[in-house]
């Protein structure tokens, strides 16, 4: 029973794969198809026109500027961004922003190199 089985597996396998050969080569043979008949397919809805991308590219990315503003205000951005409690970042907002200016010359400088 069992080579029955395997011999009618092996004689479906083969027709599908002669199938899909028939198949395929009606596809490849599109040298004879006529331009009428090209036309007729396009003829049922649009009109033939150059080819557009389907989406538009992605733009590409900014260049990099000379200067990281990433020090300046640093520790105030820090306390902004934080996710403390807003009445916890208050008293820190009176800290932050006068160390911030003491050290905005020394920020303003290391923009340069940093």
């Amino acid at each position: 029973m069992d080579g029955y089985r395997r011999c009618r597996q092996f004689a479906l396998a083969m027709a599908a794969t002669v199938l899909m050969t028939a198949s395929s080569g009606v596809a490849l043979a599109g040298d004879r198809v006529s331009q009428d008949t090209l036309q007729m397919a396009q003829a049922r809805g649009t009109e033939p026109r150059e080819l557009e991308p389907r989406y538009k590219p992605a733009p590409p990315p900014e260049p990099k500027g000379w200067y990281n503003s990433g020090y300046v205000f640093g520790l105030t951005r820090g306390v902004a961004g934080s996710t403390m409690v807003p009445a916890a970042k208050a008293p820190l907002f009176i800290l932050t922003v006068p160390l911030d200016i003491v050290i905005l010359p020394f920020a303003a400088i290391g923009g340069l190199f940093g």
